[in-house]
Parts: structure tokens; C-alpha cells; sequence
């Protein structure tokens, strides 16, 4: 089994793209198949992983790292923010405005956009803890993983209001990766 990623997912990531001119850029690096399906996401409403994987490494091999976390973390604010703001406020309401709040929660916000990858909180004090992401197989790329995620967790500085900094990115094996995150 993949891990699979929705079709808003993709779909968001094009527009992320697209709204900086560079959708073209993307599409010219990856391959004919994923083109397809980047040009027709809501064809189906799941893709596999792999589809992720190669634009996700494209955008890092031609603009940088730092572009994916910026692109994910708008790709988050703008497609998901709107599906999860809800929940997760309610949770902050009741479980206190803490970045913790909001990680403890990842791993049930994420199955809008990502099916099949474990997501695990565990603290280390009030305000430090460990979030590590479990891949149903080997990752080919762990830039991808590192960079795809942390745009995804800054959202959780938006609905907190409190910076977050992330440690040295550990890759646990070819499958499990772990951020060391305080505020």
C-alpha cells in the first residue's frame, strides 16, 4: 500500500503554482502521466503518493527547499484552513492555544489531503515535543518529507499565533521521520 494524497491537495498545489507564474515551470519537469493528472486532479479523488513525490521534487530541484515550505504552507492556509479552522479552534477553545493543541491533532486534520501516513505527537514538556510521520514504505526523498511538512505545520503558528521552531530533521528510517518542534 501508498500513501495517497486527495485531489484538493494537488489541486491546491497547482493553484499555489500557478498564482506565482511558475505552474509551467513544474509541469515541465515532471513526467507526462503526472502532467495529466496535475492538469485534471478531480478526475479521481485520490492519487498516489508518488504523484506528490515527484512535483514536490521537481519544485525543490528547480526553486529551492524553502519553496515547497512556503507553497505548503499557503496550500494549507488556502485549501485545508478552511475545512479544518473549525476544528481546530474548537480544540483550542477547549484544550488551551498551544501549538501542541494543534499537533496532537495532526494526524486526524490530515486525512483531507493525505491518506495512509501515521502522524504522532509526543511532548516533551509544555511547550517542546516530537512529531513524527510514518510512511506505509520507503520514502525515495527526504527533503521532500522535511520541507512538504514543516509548510504544512507553520499553519498551526497562524491558528496559535505562536512561532514555532523546529529542531534537526531526523529521518528514523527510510519510512519514519521526526521533527523536534517547541514554541
Amino acid at each position: 500500500m501508498d500513501f495517497e494524497v486527495s485531489a484538493t491537495n494537488l489541486a491546491g498545489l497547482m493553484k499555489a503554482l500557478e498564482a506565482d507564474g511558475s505552474a509551467a515551470k513544474v509541469l515541465s519537469m515532471v513526467s507526462a502521466s503526472t502532467q495529466a493528472i496535475l492538469k485534471m486532479p478531480h478526475a479521481q479523488r485520490w492519487h498516489p503518493g508518488a504523484i506528490a513525490v515527484e512535483v514536490w521534487s521537481a519544485i525543490i530541484d528547480t526553486f529551492g527547499a524553502p519553496r515547497l515550505e512556503q507553497l505548503n504552507l499557503l496550500l494549507t492556509r488556502q485549501s485545508f484552513g478552511p475545512i479544518v479552522r473549525p476544528l481546530v479552534k474548537v480544540a483550542l477553545a477547549l484544550g488551551g492555544n498551544s501549538p501542541a493543541t494543534v499537533l496532537a491533532r495532526l494526524d486526524d486534520a490530515i486525512k483531507v489531503a493525505t491518506r495512509h501516513v501515521k502522524v504522532t505527537w509526543a511532548a516533551s514538556g509544555p511547550t517542546a515535543g516530537t512529531i513524527t510521520f510514518e510512511y506505509p514504505r520507503a520514502m525515495p526523498r527526504t527533503d521532500v518529507i522535511e520541507y512538504g511538512w514543516r509548510g504544512a505545520m507553520r499553519f498551526g503558528e497562524e491558528l496559535t499565533g505562536k512561532p514555532m521552531r523546529f529542531g534537526a530533521f531526523r529521518c528514523d528510517s527510510d519510512r519514519r521521520f521526526t521533527f523536534p518542534v517547541s514554541w
